[in-house]
């Protein structure tokens, strides 16, 4: 029986001294300017970008809908195709999921995650394709009636132009991620008139750290986005609403219960998405006809409630203005959360922040129509409620808080409200976060195997698996082989313990080296599996180097053996040498 002879592990301490960078705790005053510039360069072509997309929805959705070659936002409640939205919206899906599944799979889906993922896992790298692809199944979904919103493909859009740039100029990793976030900061900015919430954004969702060399390079690009934004469209707050005041201290208690509620149904649409997914997903039958399926549901639920189609900003207006009523509201919340899943189950193309928005402005005019109803002296009216829900509810949904009470602010320029604002949003972040530890970002990354904290300045070794440092070089016994064929194949190596796999290739037992040397001088006819301890210290491939950290604490043995949990199998091992090329690998990035 021959053992995997491939490469032996050599000094750890050697390998680790020649892994380490000449020089990577500051940055040239060269590179800076340079990162500056390009900073200012992505921020320009984001900002076009994102009027470029605007204009595509609008012309898109004009023509699909209205008889229109307008290019302008024409409201999709207001659409002229009756009952032959249950073959538009199906055939749209259709065309997106063709478009995403044999051009661009990183374009499906809401677009957030998969910037996140390039950053932390693909060091920054968006394929240009994206760009295009991108826009192209976002606007055709939103257009053909899509429930979905438009700043998840932006911000993807923005972060393929970042990464696109940094990479013709051969930037290092963590230069390119910064570009990267410029991209986001810049898209967030431009399409929601928000400069300051675009940077907010990139720090708090996308790059994770607050640092003067990211810092600036974000305020750039988020500049120059919204300067060019400002020049072709304007400068108007996205919503328009009545000045709202607290009224008293005391009514921060229906705020709280507010933030509570907000909370809750955060974690809903969560978890109530991703069932979705799963049973499109898991469903056996031919992918075509999933879209098609989405597509007739989706229309169904439009056919009798059109605000349903599209971003539904037309219909947060109306809870913001007090032009709506409470049965509406509250139902709205339920067929949102219905929609936005059936439209990304179904193969749809497009982002979860404005479907947030408009699930959180339901929410809270219902809620704020109900107190107020109750409490008439001591709660200001339901527009206040449903702006404050807004914000919680994106709090729940992408735990990303300061963005949150920031963006609500910048969209409507309403500081009057900022209190209660504040209050319900944190509320909410807690109350999600006790039922459920993942965002709605975070657990797209999860089930794809990539573990993630949404943490400013996150330690590499709690969101890097196992299976991405480990060494699969291996030096292996078999249950079979005699002792004296062991000591011949293995002591070569000088390992202090060498696995033991039985005919399945699963662990097990181990032989100390020390153990060996004895036994196969003794015995050498001895079979392995009659003497073999039982393997001491092992770790699944799918946990985090974290994990590993703690167990190297307790052993005294330098190397953990690394299993496939579901199979068993030996697949790897882990040793302090892949700990510090982990370091290393970090710091050159820093």
């Amino acid at each position: 029986m021959q053992s995997k002879n491939l490469l032996k592990i050599p000094n750890f301490t050697r390998r680790a001294i020649q892994g380490f960078p000449r020089s990577w705790s500051q940055l040239s005053n060269r590179e800076i300017i340079e990162l500056n510039l390009m900073a200012t360069f992505v921020g320009v072509l984001t900002g076009y970008a994102a009027i470029g997309f605007r204009f595509l929805i609008g012309f898109l959705q004009n023509t699909i809908l209205h008889d229109s070659w307008d290019y302008h936002l024409i409201s999709p409640i207001d659409h002229v195709r009756g009952e032959w939205m249950f073959l538009i919206v199906p055939v749209g899906l259709l065309i997106s999921t063709l478009i995403t599944r044999y051009f661009a799979p990183e374009a499906k889906g809401h677009g957030v995650p998969e910037v996140i993922q390039a950053i932390w896992r693909n060091g920054g790298k968006i394929r240009a394709r994206t760009v295009g692809l991108k826009a192209l199944a976002s606007g055709i979904t939103i257009a053909s009636g899509g429930s979905v919103g438009r700043e998840g493909p932006i911000v993807q859009i923005g972060s393929a132009i970042g990464s696109t740039l940094g990479q013709f100029f051969h930037l290092r990793p963590k230069l390119l991620k910064t570009l990267v976030g410029c991209g986001s900061a810049g898209a967030i900015a431009a399409t929601f008139n928000t400069p300051i919430a675009g940077v907010i954004f990139a720090i708090e969702i996308i790059v994770l750290e607050f640092k003067t060399r990211s810092f600036v390079p974000l305020v750039i690009s988020s500049v120059f986005a919204t300067v060019i934004s400002r020049n072709h469209l304007g400068n108007e707050p996205a919503f328009f609403v009545p000045e709202y005041h607290l009224l008293s201290a005391q009514e921060l208690v229906f705020y709280l219960g507010l933030g509570v509620l907000a909370g809750i149904v955060g974690v809903l649409f969560i978890r109530f998405l991703y069932f979705g997914e799963d049973l499109f997903d898991n469903a056996q039958v031919p992918f075509w006809t999933k879209p098609i399926f989405a597509g007739i549901l989706l229309a169904s639920v439009g056919y009798y409630y059109p605000g349903m189609f599209g971003v539904g900003y037309e219909t947060v207006t109306d809870a913001l203005q007090q032009q709506s009523h409470f049965l509406l509201m509250f139902g709205f919340v339920f067929l949102k959360i219905f929609s936005t899943t059936i439209t990304l189950a179904g193969g749809g193309s497009g982002g979860v922040f404005a479907p947030s928005l408009f699930i959180g402005a339901m929410l809270g005019g219902a809620y704020g129509h109900f107190v107020h109803d109750l409490f008439p002296e001591m709660t200001a009216n339901y527009g206040a409620y449903a702006l404050v829900g807004m914000a919680a509810l994106f709090s729940a949904t992408g735990r990303a808080t300061f963005t949150a009470i920031v963006i609500l602010f910048e969209m409507t320029l309403d500081y009057s409200i900022i209190l209660p604002l504040m209050f319900a949003c944190v509320t909410a972040d807690q109350v999600s976060s006790l039922i459920s530890r993942d965002s709605i970002y975070t657990l797209k990354l999860k089930r794809k195997g990539f573990a993630f904290k949404h943490e400013i300045s996150v330690n590499i070794m709690s969101i890097t698996p196992i299976r991405d440092i480990m060494t699969t070089a291996l030096h292996f016994g078999h249950v079979k082989m005699t002792l004296s064929e062991m000591a011949n194949e293995l002591l070569q190596y000088e390992h202090s313990l060498y696995p033991v796999l039985d005919d399945h290739g699963r662990l097990a037992g181990v032989f100390p080296v020390n153990k060996l040397i004895r036994l196969s001088a003794k015995e050498p006819d001895a079979l392995a599996q009659d003497h073999m301890d039982e393997p001491t210290t092992t770790i699944d491939m799918n946990e985090m180097v974290e994990d590993a950290l703690k167990k190297f604490g307790k052993s005294r043995d330098p190397r953990i053996l690394v299993v496939d949990g579901s199979k068993k199998k030996l697949v790897g091992i882990l040793s302090p040498v892949d700990l510090i090329r982990l370091s290393s690998r970090d710091l050159e990035n820093s």
